[in-house]
């Protein structure tokens, strides 16, 4: 069989997947790969590349497929060319596995034996797909022998110097290998992005694609312009909605990563307006990325900018982690390599490492244990008032929490700077406020840390770390904020806190319902507050028929299908002292 290769003259709009005409010779494409492309697996674990189109002349009788499988032949297809005028149109659907295999595909036409090569494509992928997206922090940072650049990662689209902002170039939609030491690293998606990308490779054996979007410096406002309007300029997170259409990926996006504030921890007026900004683009995120499971937000850092209302970003974040279901965040204080502002190679892989573990565990259903996640405050409480001086906080259950009592470091004047973990605890709203001078002991106990304090605290909130870095002096002593932190068995830090409630228990309300009642087979009993205590109930001739110590209880099945139809007289006596007490009624 003779075949050559068809001179041709393409007519598009340069590189993308989804086009209105390529013109290829005597072929017109309307879907074609691109080399490098990526795409998205669906549930079955397999994605469809699709080439659609027509013959534009009466040249040929047949259209061959070939699909390639790491070079060789997977699967071959042949179609008649059916022709009204000079049109005879074509369709081929190949099915691709989500797999650490390269894909290609050759288009050839026919007359007769006689075959002609048209055009191919090559390296191929099926696989996962993420946007990353915020400040500098998020695709930013050295490039070295470290970062992952092989040829399971992909991204999608190039980096407009000098910082990634608009208006975007609507011809940049290549797909690519990032971070290419040979083209200058304008495809970078940094090392954060990098490292994610190999973890999930290598924990899922698939190709992943990390979109860099970006922007060196920029305010929230910048990724709050999207609304999906791409007709004129495109700018802010309209170009991150851009590249998801023009590649291809819009419907299939797994997760937002957004590393964003640091700016506003500079500015009063703009911190104040963050929380309400931010909830705002989650909702234009769930609006345009409909596919997306989850936004991944890290809780900022500790900076020098002296910004009273930096604390409330932290609590933003960790009020949305904690309340918000589409929002996983975790803490990003005492990152190895933070430069006041930025990180080294190994910070951003660290902290790479700690996302991978939460895109891991929500998104993949992986199982780990629960010192994955920053230790985040439940709970902050005196036993009673007679005991003001030893406040308990309490973090989610299953941490195994550890303190450092203090830290040193070296500033710039090569002077060592010691701070203690008291400093990192505040009685105001904001964290400005040190409760240090009042702190005689702080312990760690299980998933509590307990403060001791040298007289009763009469207030009824409490701070953890810093508004900004206070002890950094400009000119004089200069140095990143390092602590100490509230950590867990695995390292991971404490979420920062602000204006956390502080209870006292013996106030508590632990009465309970008892529902139905008259009880038949089983009667319920349920507390508003975790009840600890012990619950017994007796008949009315003082005979004891249930005895149970309970644990931070809200609810309680009890079988009385048993218990003789009968008065009953239920008591629970919570642990702060008080009884609580309800007539039961069991009728059969």
């Amino acid at each position: 069989m003779l075949r050559k290769l068809l001179p041709f003259c393409v007519f598009l709009f340069f590189g993308t997947t989804n086009i209105s005409a390529q013109q290829i010779g005597d072929f017109s494409f309307s879907a074609l790969p691109q080399d490098f492309q990526l795409y998205p697996r669906k549930a079955t674990n397999e994605a469809t590349i699709s080439i659609v189109g027509k013959s534009t002349k009466n040249t040929y009788s047949d259209i061959g497929f070939f699909l390639l499988r790491n070079g060789k032949l997977a699967t071959q297809s042949k179609q008649k060319l059916t022709f009204s005028g000079n049109s005879a149109p074509f369709t081929q659907k190949f099915q691709i596995k989500a797999e650490l295999a390269e894909y290609g595909v050759e288009v050839y036409a026919y007359t007769g034996k006689d075959s002609t090569k048209i055009t191919s494509r090559t390296n191929l992928v099926a696989g996962d797909v993420y946007f990353v997206t915020g400040q500098s922090n998020a695709w930013t940072g050295g490039i070295d022998e470290t970062v992952y650049m092989k040829e399971w990662v992909r991204s999608f689209g190039l980096v407009q110097p000098p910082n990634n902002y608009g208006p975007y170039n609507k011809a940049d939609t290549l797909w690519s290998v990032p971070n290419d030491v040979s083209t200058k690293q304008v495809n970078r998606i940094g090392p954060f992005a990098a490292e994610m990308a190999r973890l999930i490779i290598e924990s899922e054996n698939i190709p992943v694609a990390m979109i860099n979007s970006g922007a060196g410096g920029s305010y929230i406002d910048f990724h709050l312009q999207l609304d999906g309007k791409i007709d004129g300029n495109i700018d802010g997170g309209n170009i991150m909605y851009y590249k998801a259409l023009k590649s291809g990926v819009l419907n299939d996006v797994k997760g937002i990563i957004y590393r964003q504030g640091e700016n506003e921890t500079a500015e009063k007026d703009a911190a104040l307006l963050w929380s309400g900004k931010l909830n705002q683009l989650l909702a234009k995120y769930k609006q345009f990325f409909p596919s997306v499971q989850y936004v991944f937000a890290p809780q900022l850092n500790v900076y020098e900018f002296t910004c009273s209302e930096a604390s409330k970003l932290r609590e933003t974040v960790r009020q949305l982690h904690t309340s918000n279901p589409y929002v996983k965040s975790f803490a990003t204080v005492g990152t190895v390599g933070f430069d006041r502002l930025h990180y080294s190679i190994k910070g951003y892989q660290q902290t790479a490492l700690e996302q991978f573990r939460l895109i891991s565990k929500y998104i993949y259903k992986k199982t780990y244990s629960p010192q994955i996640e920053s230790p985040n405050i439940k709970r902050a409480y005196f036993e009673s008032e007679q005991t003001r001086n030893k406040l308990f906080l309490e973090f989610d259950e299953g941490q195994e929490i550890s303190i450092t009592q203090d830290t040193t470091i070296i500033d710039n004047q090569g002077n060592r700077v010691t701070r203690k973990l008291a400093k990192n605890f505040f009685w105001d709203s904001i964290n400005m406020g040190s409760f240090e001078p009042y702190i005689k002991s702080i312990e760690a106990t299980e998933n509590k840390v307990v403060i001791t304090f040298t007289q009763d605290y009469l207030g009824n909130v409490i701070g953890y770390l810093p508004d900004y870095n206070r002890d950094f002096i400009g000119g004089k002593s200069e140095f990143a904020f390092q602590g100490p932190f509230i950590k867990n068995k695995l390292g991971m830090r404490a979420f920062a806190f602000s204006a956390f409630p502080v209870i006292s228990l013996d106030k508590l309300n632990f009465d309970f319902n008892c529902t139905p009642n008259p009880s038949t087979d089983q009667v319920e009993l349920s507390w508003e507050n975790p009840a600890n205590g012990e619950l017994e109930i007796y008949d009315m001739a003082g005979k004891m028929v249930y005895r149970n110590a309970l644990t931070k209880a809200k609810y309680l099945a009890i079988n009385t299908s048993a218990w003789i139809s009968a008065n009953y007289f239920v008591s629970f006596k919570s642990n702060t002292g008080r009884t609580y007490s309800k007539r039961l009624v069991v009728l059969h």
